[in-house]
């Protein structure tokens, strides 16, 4: 026996009032409901624009702008042209992209939307009975994965080796995750590559090497076999190659060391968890 479940396509669409002129019959939205955005995916909220008999307001030579603003300070976070989908039906659509998000906190916003017209004037759209020209957008997180950025890693000599500064690891974060990954770019580097990483509370604690996935040894030894050049050698100078390392960590350190002979170098690594 198996289970189906039922997965909705849910539109969230609001009529927006473009109130001009005098109109003898008022029929104005009572209220309006709270929008649902979530972090991790784009969502398109629909606008119907009409007037205050609620019939459809041509946006034919008109555009849309619609505002995401904080709710205390009415910090602007995003501004965009909506798209008109149905001129003559005065619809149109604005995408919240996921990109928007990345910096914003879970919680409400406010959103408003203004049209202007043929000569550029700019006009309200009210939302509700009020004439309220804002609504409530409320942000969710948790539901998709989230973009989390690479660090790029700075380094500093020490003795024969150079090492990165220290990075949160995924016990900062609540992350059960416990993959980590660098990305190393280097221009005729020859040496050794390792990861430490650190249990304890303070930055400046012990460290200890872990094994890189790729090789199942704690050590990586660029270019790779053996220094031996092949024709298909996966290190041509200048490309990029990653490794992975599984670590329950608080801190995390790459160190590198040149060869005595090295006449190369490392030019950028990186490193996400």
């Amino acid at each position: 026996m198996s289970d189906t479940f039922t997965l909705l396509s849910y539109p969230q669409r609001t009529t927006l009032i473009y109130a001009e002129g005098y109109s003898r019959t008022q029929n104005m939205p009572f209220n309006t409901t709270r929008k649902t955005i979530y972090k991790g995916v784009d969502t398109t909220l629909g606008f119907d624009i009409k007037n205050q008999d609620r019939k459809p307001v041509s946006l034919l030579g008109k555009t849309v702008v619609v505002n995401i603003m904080q709710v205390r300070n009415g910090e602007l976070i995003v501004q965009r042209r909506a798209t008109i989908v149905n001129a003559e039906n005065g619809f149109c659509e604005f995408t919240v992209f996921s990109s928007d998000l990345i910096d914003m906190d879970p919680g409400i916003y406010q959103l408003s939307a203004v049209v202007y017209d043929e000569t550029g004037q700019a006009k309200s759209l009210y939302t509700d009975n009020n004439r309220r020209v804002t609504l409530e957008l409320e942000l969710c997180d948790g539901a998709y994965p989230k973009y989390i950025p690479s660090v790029d890693l700075s380094f500093s000599q020490l003795g024969n080796s150079w090492v990165s500064q220290p990075v949160p690891g995924n016990l900062q974060k609540n992350d059960t995750s416990l993959l980590h990954t660098i990305q190393i770019k280097v221009t005729n580097f020859k040496g050794k590559v390792s990861a430490l990483v650190s249990l304890d509370y303070d930055s400046g604690g012990n460290y200890f090497p872990v094994k890189f996935v790729n090789d199942a040894t704690d050590i990586i030894f660029l270019p790779p076999y053996g220094y031996i050049v092949r024709a298909n050698d996966r290190w041509p100078d200048g490309t990029i190659e990653g490794w992975n390392f599984i670590s329950n960590a608080r801190w995390v350190k790459i160190m590198y060391t040149p060869d005595s002979n090295n006449t190369g170098t490392v030019d950028r690594v990186i490193y996400r968890s």
